[in-house]
């Protein structure tokens, strides 16, 4: 099987920019039917960096005659034809697209670059809404041959090559720019997701000119890693010919073992619960997470006990966005999870959460005095709440002291050290009266702030107070909240929350006058007004 990558000349300038396109023309015509494969470099149609707002319209004035070539090459060569680039896949709407031309020149599918770079929606002004919901890897098949895609920036992305691999391609196509990648690097990517993912690699770029020694290496590499051809800097058609495209690399299951696909020895021993938090339950974090949000108060704590785990449960498996809980320290030192100073409300114990030991903790029931049905549920501690559902929900962290102590700095330290521990860190945010955020500010400046509106919010300093300590949010209280105080906090870029609102038209009139976050006990009634589309999440 012959397979083709073009390496297209990188423009420097937007004024260069219309003779690269014409040089990919041009290659693609001049393909001839030796070729099975033939493979383009990222973004095509629009190869320079352009100033904001001129990318996508010099894309949307030279897609026409470069989609007819790529479609032409593929029936004149009847070749397999992959042509990256800038493609309108709905009415105004732009994606970074890799379509995949059958021989018979028809559409045999299309793959939207999954890891898109921050600056790349903008710059270039393509959707990237897609990307921010689970998508399993993209798997176009052609006579039998099972394509996989890794776009430039996806590269990078070691958990997405081994996602790919579960899916078995045979050849995966790098369409890529990288431009500022050296040599050595670019080489080592790609050998890396040939051997993981125990297919052919054949990578297609852009060269930089012949002095450079960053970008370029178009290059074909076989399933065990080895480089087969490697275009550096020379631009133009790189040919290389393999023997059976669906063949794999098979190694000694350990020493003295008997022959396995490279694969195969990699998955036999995964760990999935070391890895970082990832797949289909993981949601955005709070920077990218949209608004307005629902924050299930204590979770969905009309149906289970407040600040436990069937609670935190149920709201994240209905969608929450955001699940708040409150933190105690325990006597030796543990968070854990309540509301109450003391323990009589919401269990068969008695006295000050701080005066016990979690084993103590432990041996009480914190459900029987909702339900019988929750009989013997035990307290959760707050690393049982990270390790439980990291990263399925923002955390609304409440810290909780007694009023007439400092807030010891070791403790809020070993907070964050869980946090950091199980991947949290974007997910968060902690909340507490003005003595903790100075502390926080102090001691662990990198955890996001919420200022709570304090033992008397009537006073109205919740916003100084959060601008004083750099707050990211803050938290009102009802019904001392009004627009001015909201405009001012939106004005430095602080997000407000609302404690609390149980009845949607209320929920949705704060929405409405500006409150970011409403913190509701009745989760799912607020929900469904304020996210309809809750039920399809």
């Amino acid at each position: 099987m012959r397979l083709c990558a073009i390496q297209q000349p990188y423009p420097y300038t937007p004024e260069e920019a219309p003779a690269a396109v014409e040089f990919l023309i041009r290659e693609l015509n001049s393909c001839d039917p030796s070729l099975d494969l033939i493979v383009t470099p990222e973004y095509s149609n629009c190869p320079s960096s352009f100033p904001v707002g001129e990318s996508l319209p010099f894309a949307i004035a030279h897609t026409a005659e470069l989609v007819e070539a790529a479609r032409a090459a593929a029936v004149r060569c009847h070749a397999v034809t992959a042509l990256s680039y800038c493609a309108e896949i709905g009415a105004g709407v732009y994606r970074n697209t890799t379509r995949i031309f059958a021989p018979d020149g028809t559409v045999a599918g299309d793959y939207y670059k999954q890891q898109l770079t921050v600056r790349e929606p903008t710059a270039r002004q393509v959707d990237n809404s897609y990307a921010l919901d689970f998508r399993p890897p993209a798997i176009v098949e052609v006579n039998g041959i099972r394509f996989g895609f890794v776009t430039c920036y996806d590269a990078y992305f070691t958990e997405y090559a081994q996602h790919l691999a579960y899916l078995k391609p045979d050849v995966v196509l790098v369409c890529s720019h990288q431009r500022g990648e050296r040599f050595e690097v670019l080489e080592m990517l790609n050998r890396s997701l040939a051997f993981h993912t125990n297919a052919f690699v054949v990578r297609a770029s852009v060269g930089m000119g012949m002095e450079k020694q960053t970008g370029g290496c178009s290059m074909v590499v076989d399933p065990s890693g080895r480089i087969l051809a490697n275009a550096g800097s020379c631009n133009g058609k790189l040919i290389c010919e393999v023997g059976d495209i669906h063949w794999k690399y098979l190694r000694s299951d350990g020493f003295g073992g008997g022959m396995i696909a490279n694969d195969r020895f990699i998955e036999q021993g995964r760990t999935p619960w070391s890895y970082r938090p990832a797949g289909s339950s993981v949601r955005l974090d709070d920077r990218r997470m949209p608004y307005p949000r629902i924050c299930a108060h204590r979770g969905f704590s009309q149906i289970a006990p407040e600040n436990t785990l069937p609670a935190f449960g149920a709201a994240i498996a209905l969608g929450a966005d955001e699940i708040e809980f409150d933190l105690w320290q325990s006597r030796d030192g543990v968070p854990v999870v309540m509301h109450d100073p003391t323990l009589d409300r919401v269990s068969n114990g008695s006295g000050l959460i701080t005066e016990k030991t979690l084993s103590e903790l432990k041996k009480l029931d914190f459900g029987s005095r909702f339900a019988p049905a929750f009989a013997g549920l035990k307290i959760a501690s707050f690393e049982e709440i990270l390790k439980r559902f990291p990263r399925q929900a923002v955390f609304n962290i409440h810290i909780k002291s007694s009023g007439s102590d400092r807030i010891d700095p070791d403790y809020l330290r070993r907070i964050a050290e869980l946090i950091r521990k199980y991947d949290c860190s974007d997910h968060v945010y902690i909340c507490g009266r003005a003595d903790i955020m100075e502390a926080l500010l102090q001691t662990e400046p990198e955890l996001p702030r919420c200022m709570g509106a304090g033992p008397d919010p009537s006073k109205l300093d919740v916003v100084e107070k959060a601008i004083r300590y750099r707050c990211r949010k803050l938290q009102f209280m009802k019904p001392y909240v009004n627009r001015a105080l909201i405009d001012r906090a939106h004005e430095h870029g602080i997000r407000c929350n609302l404690f609390w609102s149980d009845d949607p038209e209320e929920a949705a009139g704060f929405l409405a006058d500006g409150i970011d976050t409403v913190l509701s006990n009745h989760y799912w009634q607020v929900a469904q007004v304020i996210h309809p589309e809750i039920c399809c999440r």
